[in-house]
């Protein structure tokens, strides 16, 4: 029996096909499959018209390197009828306001003159000196949204209002000299509760209580309030310092989005229910607002109490601190440490979504810290500085 050459289905038609391509007349020229956009025409769609807003880290007034995107501003938008309408800037700093002379129901849509106004959340300033911004808006068929603004607005700084502010006994005297050499008398509350303004710079802030003064040395980095441990009353620290100092900003445990449980050993230390992320892994601003070096921070896990701590002594000198998410605006975080079994160290103050505190800690040679929120949302933690021994 004489063997046929056999083909599969598949084949078959893909030949049919082709010889019916072939075979078929040309439907048109190039011009037909690449057209080119008929000017004039109304588009029909919409396109955003935005304002910036910046962290301006180094309160010099121009958005420049190393200034971050600022999460959670109110804009206002002052339009030609007469009313005003808000937006809260997104993780990446932009306030939008949608724009279309033709979609009726967006906030853009008539032409006339508009007015940009930003609103610094409580404890913050502008440094760029344009919080209010102007431009007029004609229609313009044929562009994404079919109307254009004469004038773009220009980035908007915010840099929080320096403070350094801490807690001593009552009855305590607190005097503070300055990076000018400057020394004044703070003024201290009937729980002994202490704010004043700050500047950039090294500050001495000496606490007598009876017959001890203590002193700290404070640096002020311009970046953010500073929040001092509380004073003992005794005179200051009796354990000196440890050498070697370090800072973990937990961007070197991932390289991509996501979350990465802190594991021990990390910078030499052990944790427990702390969790790195990215800063825009979640819509949270806080997140965004608390980010000082690098892309990632850290939290503790649900809100609940996180540890770190080690078999040897170790300094925790300080860490930046916020809240995560902006229903939680004016947790308390509260910070306790032990030296062994024994408690000796513990401090309390209040976090922002809106920015970041600088928490100057100066708790010396202990084993164990415990980080927790009075009603468990999530802290938000960058840059956690130590010391550890040789």
């Amino acid at each position: 029996m004489k063997r046929g050459l056999l083909f599969s289905g598949a084949v078959v038609a893909a030949a049919i096909g082709l010889a019916m391509v072939r075979g078929t007349a040309r439907a048109g020229a190039a011009e037909d499959y690449y057209p080119k956009r008929a000017w004039g025409a109304f588009e029909g769609g919409q396109m955003n018209t935005s304002l910036l807003v910046f962290r301006d880290l180094n309160r010099n007034g121009v958005y420049d390197l190393g200034d971050r995107p600022m999460s959670r501003v109110a804009v206002e938008l002052d339009k030609p009828d007469g009313g005003t309408i808000m937006r809260l800037t997104n993780v990446s700093g932009f306030a939008n306001f949608r724009m279309s002379a033709v979609q009726r129901d967006l906030e853009v849509v008539d032409p006339g003159h508009y007015a940009f106004r930003v609103v610094p959340p409580p404890g913050f300033s502008v440094t760029t000196g344009n919080a209010s911004q102007q431009s007029d808006y004609v229609v313009s068929p044929g562009s994404p949204g079919d109307m254009i603004a004469l004038s773009t607005t220009h980035p908007v700084g915010l840099a929080a209002d320096l403070t350094i502010s801490g807690a001593a006994a009552a009855g305590a005297r607190v005097s503070v000299t300055g990076p000018d050499g400057v020394t004044a008398a703070a003024s201290v509350d009937p729980n002994g509760r202490f704010s004043l303004p700050a500047a950039p710079g090294e500050w001495l802030v000496d606490v007598s209580a009876g017959a001890t003064t203590e002193r700290r040395r404070v640096v002020v980095a311009g970046t953010a309030p500073v929040v001092l441990s509380a004073f003992s009353g005794k005179g200051g620290p009796a354990e000196a310092p440890l050498p070697v100092e370090h800072v973990v900003g937990f961007d070197d445990l991932m390289t991509t989005p996501g979350v990465f449980e802190v594991p021990s050993g990390y910078g030499g230390l052990d944790w427990y229910n702390l969790v790195a992320m990215h800063q825009r892994f979640t819509a949270g601003p806080g997140y965004i607002n608390t980010t000082m070096s690098g892309e990632f921070i850290a939290y503790n896990s649900s809100g609940h109490p996180a540890q770190v701590f080690s078999d040897k002594p170790f300094d925790f000198t300080g860490a930046y601190f916020g809240v995560g998410w902006d229903d939680a605006e004016g947790e308390t975080l509260i910070l306790k440490a032990w030296r062994g079994d024994e408690p000796v160290y513990e401090d309390q103050f209040a976090l922002s979504a809106n920015g970041q505190v600088y928490f100057a800690a100066d708790y010396r040679r202990i084993t164990r810290l415990e980080i927790r929120t009075q009603h468990y949302w999530q802290a938000a933690i960058d840059d956690f500085a130590y010391r550890t021994g040789r």
